[in-house]
C-alpha cells in the first residue's frame, strides 16, 4: 500500500513549501481537512487531517485506518483523532497561537463551525489560495501522473470509433467508453472542487440537438442527461446519420486528471461543419502558439476571442446569448477543473509546470456544436500537447 504518484522527497518540500507562504501571510499554522489536499501535502488518502504550524513539524491525526495511514505517508507524527480534542492538545502542546488556516472552500459550514468551537483562542483565515496556487505548478511525478491520465484517450477514441453509428443510443456509447476505461484503471469518478458539481466519470457525450443545449452546470457543451436530476451527460437518444457527436471526458487515472474533448460526425460531413470545426480548430492553434511562461492568463482569453472574431464565429464563441461562457481554458491536476482559470480577467502568471485544459467551442442554436479540448503542459518555451489524439474532425460509418 505505497503512494506511487508522490514521492517522499516532494511531499516534504511541498510542506515546506507552504510553510514559507504561511509565515508570509501571517498564518501561525494551517489545518489541512480536504482529502484531496491531505493527499497532496501527506501523500495518503485516508481520513485524516493534517496540522501544518508554520515552523516546525507536521502532525497528521488519522480519523480511521490508522495502520494504513502509517504504511503510506511520510510525515513522521501520525496520532489517532476521531474528534479535535486530540488536536486541539497537540496545538497547545505546539504553544501555537493566533491565525489558523483552513481551506474554507471546500469544508462544510458545519465542520468549520466545529473549528471554531475547538480553537476559540485562533482567528480563522483562508488558506486555499495558497494551496491552490502551490498545487497549480505540478512536479515531476505529477506532470507524469497527468500525462498516464491523457493517455487514456486514445482507448476511449477508438470506443468512439469502433462503435458510434446510427441507431445507437447516447447512454450506450457511453457505457462502452466507460467500461473500457475502467479496463485501463480510470478511477471511478472525476473529482471537483467545487461543492455543487457532480461528473459522470467517463465524461459526456451529446449528440445532433443535445450539442447545443446548454445546462446550468457548465457553460460549455454538455448534453442533457437521463433525468431533471443531473441535466448533464449523455441521454438515452438515439443517434443518427449525419449528426455531430461531442464526446468530452476529465479522465482521472490515479487521482490525477486530464482533459480532453473531440467532435465526430456521423457519416460525410457537410461543409458547414468542417467549417465550423476549422475555425474551432484555429482558435486553439491561436491560443496554444501564444501561450508561453510569463504571460497572464487573461491575455490567453483575448487571443482566444480576437481568434474568434476573425473566423466570423463570435457570436457562438463559447455559447450564445444568456449562455455564452466568459473562459477558454482551465487548470488540471488532484481535480479535474482547478485553477488557472483562463478567463479575461485573469491575472494569473504563466508559469512551466502549469497544467492547463485549453477547450474552444462553438455552439449554434438549432445546428449543433463543436468542441475541441486538449490538456497541455505548460514548459520552459511554451507549452506541449500531450493528449495523443488527432485534431480532427472525425467521420465515422461514412
Amino acid at each position: 500500500m505505497s503512494c506511487t504518484v508522490n514521492n517522499i522527497g516532494s511531499q516534504g518540500d511541498r510542506i515546506a513549501a507552504l510553510q514559507i507562504k504561511m509565515r508570509e501571510k501571517g498564518f501561525d499554522a494551517a489545518l489541512i481537512m480536504n482529502p484531496r489536499d491531505v493527499y497532496y501535502y501527506a501523500g495518503t488518502a485516508q481520513p485524516g487531517n493534517l496540522l501544518i504550524p508554520a515552523g516546525g513539524e507536521p502532525v497528521l491525526f488519522a480519523r480511521r485506518a490508522l495502520e494504513w495511514i502509517l504504511e503510506e505517508t511520510h510525515v513522521q507524527r501520525v496520532l489517532e483523532a476521531v474528534g479535535f480534542k486530540t488536536i486541539a492538545e497537540v496545538v497547545k502542546e505546539l504553544n501555537i497561537g493566533g491565525v489558523l488556516g483552513v481551506t474554507e472552500d471546500a469544508i462544510p459550514a458545519s465542520l468549520y463551525n466545529k473549528i471554531r468551537e475547538a480553537f476559540p483562542d485562533f482567528v480563522l483565515k483562508n488558506i486555499s489560495p495558497l494551496v491552490l496556487e502551490q498545487r497549480m505548478i505540478k512536479d515531476s511525478d505529477e506532470l507524469q501522473a497527468v500525462r498516464d491520465a491523457a493517455s487514456l484517450f486514445a482507448v476511449l477514441h477508438r470506443v468512439v470509433m469502433c462503435n458510434l453509428c446510427p441507431g445507437i443510443k447516447e447512454i450506450d456509447l457511453s457505457a462502452m467508453i466507460l467500461g473500457e476505461l475502467r479496463k485501463n484503471e480510470l478511477e471511478g469518478f472525476a473529482r471537483n472542487r467545487r461543492w455543487d458539481a457532480s461528473l459522470h466519470p467517463e465524461g459526456l457525450v451529446a449528440s445532433g440537438e443535445n450539442t447545443w443545449k446548454i445546462s446550468g452546470h457548465a457553460m460549455t457543451v454538455t448534453g442533457v442527461g437521463l433525468s431533471k436530476s443531473l441535466p448533464w451527460g449523455a441521454s438515452t437518444r438515439v443517434i443518427e446519420n449525419g449528426d455531430l457527436v461531442v464526446v468530452d471526458s476529465g479522465i482521472n487515472r490515479h487521482g490525477y486528471h486530464a482533459d480532453c474533448s473531440r467532435t465526430y460526425v456521423v457519416g460525410k460531413a457537410t461543409k458547414k461543419q468542417r467549417d465550423v470545426f476549422a475555425a474551432v480548430l484555429e482558435i486553439q492553434e491561436q491560443v496554444v502558439r501564444s501561450i508561453h511562461p510569463g504571460m497572464i492568463a487573461g491575455e490567453i482569453y483575448r487571443i482566444a476571442e480576437n481568434a474568434a472574431c476573425q473566423t466570423g464565429y463570435r457570436k457562438y464563441f463559447q455559447g450564445y446569448g444568456k449562455m455564452q461562457g466568459r473562459y477558454i481554458g482551465h487548470g488540471v491536476g488532484l481535480e479535474v477543473d482547478e485553477p488557472p482559470t483562463i478567463e479575461p480577467d485573469s491575472e494569473i502568471i504563466i508559469m512551466p509546470g502549469m497544467v492547463l485544459a485549453i477547450e474552444p467551442k462553438i455552439i449554434i442554436p438549432d445546428w449543433g456544436a463543436v468542441n475541441l479540448e486538449d490538456t497541455l503542459i505548460v514548459n520552459e518555451s511554451g507549452c506541449e500537447i500531450i493528449t495523443p489524439v488527432g485534431r480532427e474532425l472525425f467521420e465515422v460509418c461514412s
